[in-house]
């Protein structure tokens, strides 16, 4: 009788698959995976496919409703140039309501620019704050529902030798308390 036998793989040929699905996973990981959990980028891809948007650590967005404006509130949308010195940092700032959200995007020339969006918590001594977004780079951009009334905005820092002028565009229900 002659029965069929199924084939015999190799070392090598075993070895081969191991190594490309080795490298897809590489790639995968550096491409997508990074850019959407992380918000680390090394190559540029994820910012292109909105991936980077996806990494927001903040999950209180969507979980907390925006406050709905009434008389007593309204809805402000400003557009302001910031000077980042060389070699230094700057804050900007915005007073802000618990369930409070404030839309945002900014953007550079395209320098990058060290950043970390974050909070304080009105009347706190201890010097704490929350990061919503910390990176690097030279735009960002989303919507960020406030998790404590105080004050709300982002830390930039330059690295560079030269001052790097950055557009901030907002729009939210806030009291803008401006640099600190």
């Amino acid at each position: 009788m002659n029965q069929m036998q199924p084939p015999v793989q190799t070392v090598k040929s075993l070895i081969k698959a191991f190594a490309i699905a080795l490298a897809l996973a590489v790639i995968l990981l550096i491409t997508v995976v990074l850019p959407a959990e992380y918000g680390v980028d090394p190559t540029g891809l994820g910012e292109k496919l909105g991936l980077i948007a996806l990494s927001d650590p903040s999950e209180e967005k969507k979980l907390v409703e925006p406050v709905l404006c009434d008389d007593n509130t309204s809805v402000k949308q400003d557009s302001v140039q910031i000077r980042v010195p060389a070699m230094s940092g700057v804050e900007y700032k915005f007073h802000m309501d618990k369930g409070a959200t404030l839309e945002y995007s900014w953007k550079t020339n395209g320098a990058n620019l060290y950043f970390d969006f974050h909070g304080e918590p009105q009347g706190d001594k201890t010097g704490y704050f929350k990061s919503y977004k910390e990176s690097s780079s030279h735009m960002d951009s989303g919507a960020q529902t406030m998790p404590f009334v105080g004050s709300h905005g982002w830390y930039w820092k330059n690295e560079s030798a030269k001052a790097i002028e950055l557009t901030l565009k907002t729009k939210g229900v806030y009291q803008i308390l401006g640099y600190r």
